[in-house]
């Protein structure tokens, strides 16, 4: 994300400074929640079922949190560090049903990025849902929805940043002027035409977006 200074200056505003100190009092005391927004959290909660299998670009908080809620995950990180910690804590918490992931971002020659390669290769229309919080989000999303069952679950985080909507937190500041890029654009107009349902959160720094994918959409 490109920081100008009026992105900058937003940070500082009275508003985001209580949203700043709700998100980080919220955060310190349930420090086993992944870090989308806390109205995210309450509706993967509702709707979160033991027999889902989904996947995750970007590893962390969320990896522990979902496999203790889910059938199976599949989790994709592209640092090698972050990735060594999580399969740390994985080991240390006896969790065996996700299946985590080394993914560099670099491509070789003119091959696709590993990845994305590594979840493009996925069944198709076989996830239940998939969280987008991690990079090139916006070709994780392109192939997400390659990905997901009918009636599946898209769950894009910091969202603000590339897909247009009235929230007011810094973030969205990048896409007043619409999509930062012609792919997002794109994927814009193809979860409107496929009808899928929208539900925004804020926490006044960030958005979580939820697209809920038409039952009978394939």
């Amino acid at each position: 994300m490109k920081v100008t200074l009026k992105l900058a200056l937003s940070y500082v505003s009275p508003r985001c400074l209580y949203g700043l100190l709700r998100r980080r009092l919220w955060r310190t005391l349930n420090p086993g929640m992944p870090w989308l927004t806390r109205e995210a959290i309450e509706i993967l909660e509702e709707r979160l079922k033991p027999t889902d299998v989904g996947l995750e670009w970007g590893a962390g908080r969320s990896t522990v949190w979902f496999a203790q809620r889910v059938a199976h995950l599949t989790s994709i990180e592209h640092n090698d560090s972050w990735y060594n910690r999580v399969k740390n804590v994985l080991s240390d918490e006896c969790i065996q049903n996700v299946e985590l992931l080394f993914a560099p971002l670099e491509a070789k020659g003119q091959e696709q990025s590993e990845y994305i390669r590594v979840a493009a290769g996925q069944p198709k229309a076989s996830l239940d849902f998939i969280l987008v919080d991690g990079r090139l989000r916006d070709k994780c999303t392109e192939v997400a929805l390659q990905l997901l069952k009918p009636g599946g679950m898209l769950i894009i985080d910091d969202a603000a940043r590339y897909i247009q909507h009235q929230y007011c937190c810094p973030q969205s500041v990048v896409a007043q002027d619409g999509p930062p890029s012609q792919l997002w654009a794109k994927i814009t107009m193809e979860l409107e035409a496929l009808g899928a349902k929208v539900i925004w959160t804020s926490d006044g720094v960030t958005a979580t977006v939820f697209y809920f994918m038409p039952a009978g959409i394939v």
